[in-house]
């Protein structure tokens, strides 16, 4: 006795039955092949008492009885469909990324890949992480190829003075050592009002500034209930020194193709003027030159938007990638020292700074 899911066998419909015994499996199956439908189920034993039908010969006039099973059968494209079901199915983000990249246009594509390259496998972040410790362990205090910052020559007089902001040598107060605007010029500044605002209105997380060092100075600006004046203008210098950051990080020798803030272009185009090496033979070429000038002028902004003018020398090495030596030898040129027994960069009146020792060399290299 054949009991079908969700359907039935016609009077007319050629079938065939397979019982299957297994020795090591006690459980009977039985299989209905149908034309192009297969069905499968166990047939099922009945403890308390059995079935019989009974089948007459119309010819003889004699009944036979027989023994009969029970069998539930399912068509077997439920199973099919449930082995489907079980495969990993792709989310609606990842095959939409798919049918862009493998079928949409240019624009489309270029889209696919920046979104997959922004992704972050954690994996290889921490082997990188890893590798880039071990690699400055094996560096420090061995002298750096062209790709890192220089020794420079105290003697070139000439030479610091491009790389350095202006300052008043004759300042007799600290607020007096550096005009703001020859640091970062106020035309400038007076155009990033609107980005200072969106900045400081903004989610920090959401924030396009990789720096841990600028998010933290940012979020102290953010907690007070009432920024002032000031606390916009330190806004507008932040976002100068996450683009100064990444020219400092920049290993490209071009620099006008080049993304160095996700903030505003502003930026970018005044930092190209400005920092691009004037004795290189391309234009807006990057050089140990414009490096150096870039970490003179980030030093320099660091101790400005700081109320004491004062910043912790391992900061700004974990945030510029460098060595705290070389952070106290080009503090030192731009009037910062630490104080003693302490790693707090402090700025000085260029009185009262020391001259740099020969041996400390800052100087163009040829």
């Amino acid at each position: 006795m054949m009991t079908f899911q969700n359907g039935s066998l016609g009077a007319t419909a050629n079938f065939s039955l397979i019982e299957s015994k297994n020795k090591r499996n006690p459980r009977k199956r039985a299989l209905v092949i149908a034309g192009k439908n297969v069905y499968t189920g166990d047939l099922e034993d009945n403890q308390q008492f059995d079935t019989y039908i009974c089948i007459r010969n119309k010819s003889t006039n004699k009944a036979t009885i027989v023994p009969v099973q029970h069998a539930l059968l399912s068509n077997n494209i439920y199973k099919k469909l449930e082995m489907k079901n079980n495969l990993p199915v792709l989310s609606k983000e990842h095959a939409t990324r798919k049918l862009l990249k493998e079928f949409g246009g240019r624009k489309a594509s270029r889209f696919v890949a920046n979104h997959e390259e922004m992704m972050v496998n954690v994996d290889v972040v921490r082997q990188e992480l890893d590798e880039t410790v071990q690699s400055s362990v094996r560096q420090e205090g061995e002298e750096e190829d062209d790709d890192m910052l220089p020794e420079v020559n105290a003697n070139n007089a000439e030479y610091l003075a491009t790389i350095v902001p202006k300052f008043n040598k004759m300042a007799t107060k600290i607020s007096e050592v550096y005009d703001l605007e020859d640091v970062v010029p106020q035309s400038l500044l007076d155009r990033l009002d609107e980005e200072a605002k969106s900045v400081h209105a903004s989610p920090l997380e959401s924030l396009p500034i990789e720096s841990d060092y600028l998010r933290d100075c940012i979020k102290r600006i953010q907690d007070k209930e009432v920024p002032s004046r000031q606390d916009f203008l330190n806004i507008k210098l932040i976002i100068y020194m996450d683009a100064l950051q990444s020219l400092i990080a920049l290993r490209k020798r071009q620099m006008n193709r080049v993304e160095l803030s996700r903030i505003t272009e502003k930026v970018e185009n005044n930092i190209r003027e400005r920092f691009a090496d004037p004795n290189a033979a391309k234009f807006c070429a990057r050089t140990n030159f414009s490096t150096e000038k870039a970490l003179t002028h980030f030093i320099v902004l660091a101790l400005l938007i700081n109320d004491k003018h004062e910043v912790d020398v391992n900061i700004l090495s974990q945030a510029l990638r460098t060595s705290k030596q070389r952070i106290v030898s080009y503090a030192h040129i731009v009037n910062a020292r630490p104080k003693t027994r302490s790693d707090m960069l402090t700025l000085r009146l260029p009185s009262t700074v020391p001259p740099l020792t020969v041996s400390r060399r800052f100087q163009r290299k040829k």
